[in-house]
């Protein structure tokens, strides 16, 4: 069996650099995914702390969005409700959301960590191929040059 011809190789090359671009691209956009659910994840653990040290009754703030801020008190915190997806929600003792915020945080963390790792094993790729491209192409200008 022959070995490819430097353009097949320059081809495939070029081919695979083309559909891990493709894969990089889909890893980018899961990372923003999990780092926008982090930063949400983040601001609920955050909020549910700050609620443990206060009492029904206080006076808070509740964002609207915007900017748009509201004046209220606070109700009775006996009972959280939290969304555990496809738009259902449970009750929860304060503690127990706290407890499900965090463990869904540390998920989301994990989860994006795994992401950015298979990203930078793509990009090295990607980079291993480039090079192999440059190479390649090179070899082939030099002997067109020298024919």
């Amino acid at each position: 069996m022959s070995t490819p011809s430097k353009e097949d190789q320059l081809r495939r090359l070029v081919t695979e650099l083309r559909l891990m671009q493709g894969s990089a691209e889909v890893l980018q956009q899961r990372l923003e995914l999990l780092r926008s659910a982090m930063a949400d994840l983040q601001v609920a653990e955050s909020s549910l702390k700050a609620l443990k040290d206060l009492e029904a009754g206080a006076p808070i703030l509740v964002p609207m969005g915007g900017g748009t801020f509201v004046n209220a008190n606070l109700g009775d915190l006996s009972k959280v409700i939290v969304g555990i997806g496809a738009d259902v929600s449970v009750e929860m003792d304060l503690d127990g959301a706290l407890e499900d915020v965090s463990a869904r945080l540390a998920e989301v963390e994990r989860a994006g960590q795994s992401v950015q790792q298979q990203l930078e094993q793509i990009l090295g790729q990607m980079q291993a191929h480039q090079d192999g491209i440059n190479r390649l192409s090179a070899e082939l200008r030099g002997e067109a040059a020298g024919v």
